[in-house]
């Protein structure tokens, strides 16, 4: 009975999570707009990191609450959600996707090069200050190359702040500030009822990680990929989680590393890292082909359902 209370709560707190998420990007976005941000800088800095929050407050949670291991299993868990699970969805559900963002000018460098930089800091079992520096100093490179494309391209936007200007800052700095509180609660109370249910099933607390919360805080992206599907701009979608998947790989596993080594358990070394690398080169590949068909979709549900499978010979 205990166990069916710890599991409640960890779904009520991930939906305070994910929501207090929505909450902060609403606000986040209105400020944004409002202060004349441009809709670029709006979309990377603001909607794209802002689907990555909940992991991060997770993560971060992990590690002050210290359980580590959450943090690398998270962000393992959502990389490979986010390609296998969503994309899979709205290539299979939506069809033939073709991606109209030249992807080589950011997304497919920036998705590599995390890819690369991150699977090497993992390999060994632990992510070190050092090797947190370097996945936190790609990440700002990557922005600060998007800065300069976009002064170069000249992306300001008037309409933008005109639009937003009748909207109430007050309004918009208590979206944020509740968003923000439900973030940091929602990530609390996740962690905590994380380590409860791993405990009392006697598993490693990378297996809830790298599952139950690794699926939960992806809803994000889930949510607006499907809402891009429905306007017929599920191209968009695929090209934001190019971005969030870098984001997790850079920033919600580097962040966390700087406060200490962060290592990674069993799951995540003998399963976990390979799917991931595995669904990272077929995504590279779709984006360098610029479409997905409806039945790679269907084969990357698949090959997520493979991932569940594999991962109940753990418990």
């Amino acid at each position: 009975m205990q166990i069916l209370i710890w599991t409640a709560y960890l779904a009520v707190s991930i939906f305070v999570l994910v929501r207090g998420a929505d909450l902060f990007v609403d606000g986040a976005k209105k400020i944004g707009f409002s202060m004349g941000m441009s809709p670029f800088m709006v979309g990377v800095l603001i909607v794209g990191l802002g689907t990555s929050l909940p992991e991060l407050a997770s993560s971060v949670a992990g590690v002050l609450s210290g359980v580590p291991e959450i943090v690398i299993a998270n962000a393992v868990g959502s990389n490979i959600t986010n390609i296998l699970l969503i994309v899979g969805i709205i290539a299979t559900f939506g069809g033939t996707i073709i991606i109209k963002q030249d992807l080589l000018k950011s997304e497919l460098p920036i998705f590599l090069i995390a890819t690369v930089h991150f699977t090497a800091a993992v390999y060994d079992g632990v992510v070190d200050r050092l090797e947190a520096m370097l996945l936190v100093g790609t990440f700002v490179a990557y922005l600060w190359y998007l800065f300069v494309e976009a002064k170069k391209e000249g992306d300001i936007s008037s309409v933008a702040k005109k639009s937003s200007s009748s909207e109430s800052m007050l309004k918009a700095s208590a979206l944020v500030v509740f968003g923000l509180a439900g973030v940091l609660i929602g990530a609390n109370f996740t962690v905590e009822n994380a380590v409860n249910i791993a405990t009392a099933f006697a598993v490693p607390i990378g297996l809830v990680s790298i599952a139950a919360i690794a699926i939960g805080t992806s809803l994000p992206e889930l949510f607006v990929s499907i809402q891009a599907m429905r306007s017929g701009d599920a191209d968009l979608a695929v090209g934001n989680i190019f971005g969030s998947n870098a984001f997790n790989m850079l920033i919600v596993v580097g962040l966390p590393a700087l406060i200490m080594p962060l290592p990674a358990d069993a799951i995540v070394m003998s399963l976990g890292l390979a799917i991931m690398v595995a669904a990272s080169v077929i995504f590279f590949v779709s984006g360098l082909a610029r479409q997905i068909m409806r039945w790679e979709g269907a084969m990357m549900l698949l090959f997520f359902v493979f991932f569940l499978a594999k991962l109940v010979a753990f418990v």
